[in-house]
């Protein structure tokens, strides 16, 4: 499981962010409050995650705290 990233944000979109780790982006899909919290384009963010494994997808969901990670997991 990826459970924390933290890089450069590469891109802000209407629901999801990149954040580049190492040379490697990570699409993460985040809720509008937790995307107007990342600092802008180029300065390093950290976001708690978790990650959506299916027969067909794998989706990881970013999160401003561990708390917020909690609420989703139960709902």
């Amino acid at each position: 499981m990826i459970g924390r990233l933290t890089g450069q944000v590469a891109l802000k979109s209407a629901d999801h962010a990149m954040i580049d780790v190492g040379g490697v982006g990570y699409v993460v899909y985040c809720s509008d409050r937790t995307l107007a919290g990342l600092p802008p384009v180029g300065q390093v963010a950290a976001l708690w995650t978790e990650l959506l494994v299916r027969e067909d997808l794998l989706q990881l969901f970013g999160f401003a705290s561990p708390h917020e990670r909690e609420w989703h997991r139960l709902l």
